[in-house]
């Protein structure tokens, strides 16, 4: 896995804010800044914060966790088939394993 620049990190804020249906205006007045702030944020006017990144996490319904390992490659479906996954046995785990490799 290639390590994130600040650029990766703003194009998942972009795709997120996208998938969630909302425009620039609509994501700064819910997270309480003005209508241009999340706009300046994503042309790297200003820095994005922490705090920012938190609670824009929360007004897009993903956790963190989320936005850092699935990005811009967000898919639900993945996150579900990964937990299940996680859920096996280890014997379990590698019959799905070796189905997968199979259905290649």
């Amino acid at each position: 896995m290639k390590n994130l620049t600040y650029d990766d990190i703003i194009n998942r804020v972009g795709y997120f804010r996208t998938h969630a249906n909302l425009s620039l205006r609509e994501t700064s007045l819910r997270l309480g800044y003005n209508p241009q702030f999340m706009s300046t944020i994503e042309n790297k006017n200003i820095e994005l914060k922490v705090k920012t990144l938190l609670d824009f996490c929360d007004v897009v319904g993903i956790t963190v966790q989320d936005f850092f390992y699935l990005g811009e490659h967000y898919n639900l479906d993945d996150k579900n088939v990964l937990d299940l996954y996680n859920n096996l046995s280890d014997d379990s785990k590698q019959t799905i394993l070796d189905l997968m490799k199979k259905l290649k």
